[in-house]
């Protein structure tokens, strides 16, 4: 898992790994990133929300948030590999673990997983800021990213959690988005500002990007150009960057995406075939869940579990 880095101070440190990791972002690194995604982002903005919304760009869109998101964390295993050669076995049974416990919670509360998902994410996203001179910072862009659809597609949102977990109490967490938007799009616009006073007006310039992405487009739309154009990137160049000059690489990504995939193909077999766009939208973030916890956990576990043997 990739921390946060305080910056400002003469011994920077990281929260979450080890202090040789390089964080995540990088002012010299997002160069041609904001100019993508805000190239999208405003060809987004032209397009009438019903045809974002209508089911053949839903499915389209779906699509592009697997096959754009997978890969970055599709490297944990050569980032694994490198770090933990020797308990690769131990790493394979935890996240196949921690992603049948993921997978069980959908089954058994699916409302409850849905809301653990939404934690996650903030804490995931968060890792994108790392240039942020607090980690409150840096979480508050990321709960303001989450939560900034529900500002004025709430109704759309609270649809959209119903349909994802099933269960119609899952529109009360657009309702909790809603009250915690506010204070965290204030908090992270007082961020996006220290950000541009530090010198990092590219990373500003990103986290703008993902906020009026989210703000101003389509929840799903929003998300897939944060998700797709953002926040993958970052973190697939930030992987590669780990394990350079390393060859090999592309085998194994290349590899886990494919399981992604089928692990998606998988859940949307068991869903009901009435609505085709619906059920990708709904394997598509339960696939996303799935991984996401053992994406975040693994690296940080078997982290522990080596400095634990070493004392």
């Amino acid at each position: 898992m990739v921390g946060i880095r305080l910056t400002g101070t003469s011994d920077a440190r990281v929260i979450g790994r080890d202090e040789d990791v390089p964080p995540v972002t990088s002012s010299e690194d997002d160069v041609r990133l904001p100019s993508i995604a805000l190239l999208v982002a405003l060809a987004a903005f032209a397009v009438p929300a019903d045809i974002l919304t209508s089911p053949t760009i839903l499915t389209a869109t779906c699509a592009l948030i697997l096959l754009g998101g997978l890969p970055h964390g599709a490297l944990d295993l050569s980032l694994l590999r490198r770090e933990f050669r020797h308990r690769m076995s131990l790493v394979i049974m935890l996240y196949l673990g921690l992603a049948v416990v993921v997978f069980a919670t959908w089954q058994i509360a699916p409302s409850l997983a849905l809301t653990l998902f939404l934690a996650m994410a903030m804490a995931h996203f968060a890792e994108d800021w790392s240039a942020a001179e607090h980690p409150f910072f840096a979480l508050s862009i990321a709960v303001a990213t989450v939560s900034a659809p529900a500002l004025f597609h709430h109704s759309e949102m609270a649809g959209l959690f119903v349909m994802i977990a099933g269960d119609p109490t899952a529109a009360h967490l657009a309702d909790t988005l809603l009250l915690i938007a506010p204070a965290a799009a204030g908090c992270a616009m007082l961020a996006l500002l220290l950000l541009r006073q530090a010198g990092h007006r590219l990373t500003s310039l990103n986290a703008a990007c993902a906020l009026g992405a989210m703000v101003a487009l389509p929840p799903v739309t929003g998300f897939a150009i944060y998700f797709c154009l953002i926040h993958s990137p970052m973190h697939f160049r930030a992987g590669l960057k780990r394990l350079a000059p390393a060859g090999g690489i592309m085998r194994p990504t290349i590899v886990a995406t494919l399981g992604g995939l089928a692990i998606a193909l998988a859940l949307l077999k068991l869903l009901p075939t009435s609505d085709p766009s619906g059920n990708l939208l709904v394997a598509s973030f339960m696939t996303l869940s799935v991984l996401t916890l053992p994406h975040m956990a693994v690296p940080w576990i078997v982290r522990r579990l080596k400095v634990s043997s070493q004392v």
